[in-house]
């Protein structure tokens, strides 16, 4: 029974991946051809950064609001897509361009994630962490690149072959970031702590094996497990644990819909200043007194000038 349930399951999956597919490689070219479009439109995805999804916006500090409203371009690669019948769509690779300013040196700063399943049965993305080159205040205070060093020092240990991943628990490194992590709560990371995800360890090698092992249980082959679906907590050095969470807002809900969240912005912005006008011209001496006060006490939509 589980066997045939599983199956029928696995099925509709397969559909719904195909779907995914199919979407992307006919869309990609209109995307590119709208990133074309836009680059005339200056202030195209700060508008839309600011009329972004839940996922995204509490996440966003107003250190982080002048930053992001240096935002030229987005663009989401399901880069494991090879036709409709291959490749993992669910594994994307997020490229953000940045305008010259004053907080770092990076024109585009690139961030990939894999889609992976791990061989107790749980899915989710995983990543490496990405620098940025500095050139004012680190908007992360340091957990960015404190979480490159330990990822560097993993790699170092990987490839030797008298140490692994639990001795880096050891080092003082690690101890370090996680005490910093700890210390610093998670409302008020700047988002682009987002650039140090990194997720749950699953390799490639052992999601393709469970994925393998999870279609010989559905096929018969191999005896039924249940398998958990259930991820556990992220790791304790993990700087940025709501790292899948905005990875997946931007891919598909900010950045397909982004034409939409720009020409909503717009036309509620042109609205406010037709009612305003409208005000105005009804009460010339009263809206002059009103837009006086507003001035002084309306703060502004995510403090736009505070660093």
């Amino acid at each position: 029974m589980y066997n045939t349930l599983a199956r029928i399951e696995e099925q509709l999956a397969d559909i719904e991946l195909e779907s995914l597919r199919r979407s992307y490689i006919a869309t990609r070219p209109i995307f590119l051809e709208r990133a074309n479009a836009i680059e005339a439109i200056s202030d195209f995805w700060p508008t839309v950064i600011d009329e972004a999804p839940p996922e995204i916006d509490r996440r966003i500090q107003p250190r982080d609001v002048p930053v992001l409203n240096c935002l030229v371009g987005v663009d989401v690669e399901r880069l494991e897509v090879q036709d409709a019948a291959h490749g993992e769509p669910r594994s994307v690779k997020l490229t953000f361009t940045f305008k010259p300013n004053a907080w770092f040196a990076d024109e585009k700063i690139e961030k990939t994630f894999y889609w992976r399943m791990s061989k107790r049965g749980w899915s989710s993305l995983v990543s490496e962490p990405v620098g940025i080159q500095w050139t004012d205040r680190d908007l992360t205070e340091g957990l960015l690149d404190m979480a490159i060093g330990l990822w560097k020092m993993e790699q170092e240990y990987a490839q030797d072959n008298g140490r692994g991943r639990a001795d880096v628990r050891t080092n003082d490194e690690y101890r370090s970031l996680v005490e910093k992590v700890g210390r610093t709560p998670q409302d008020a990371i700047s988002i682009f702590g987002f650039f140090g995800f990194r997720g749950h360890h699953v390799t490639a090698a052992e999601s393709e094996e469970t994925l393998k092992r999870r279609r010989r249980m559905i096929e018969g082959v191999e005896e039924w497990e249940e398998l958990d679906s259930e991820s556990p907590p992220m790791p304790d050095a993990e700087i940025y644990p709501h790292g899948e969470e905005v990875a997946l807002a931007f891919s598909e809900d900010l950045y397909p819909g982004a034409t939409h969240y720009f020409t909503a912005a717009k036309e509620r912005d042109a609205k406010t200043s037709d009612e305003e006008l409208i005000s105005d011209s009804e009460n010339p001496e009263e809206s002059d007194d009103v837009h006086d006060e507003e001035q002084e006490t309306r703060p502004t939509k995510k403090l736009k000038t505070s660093v």
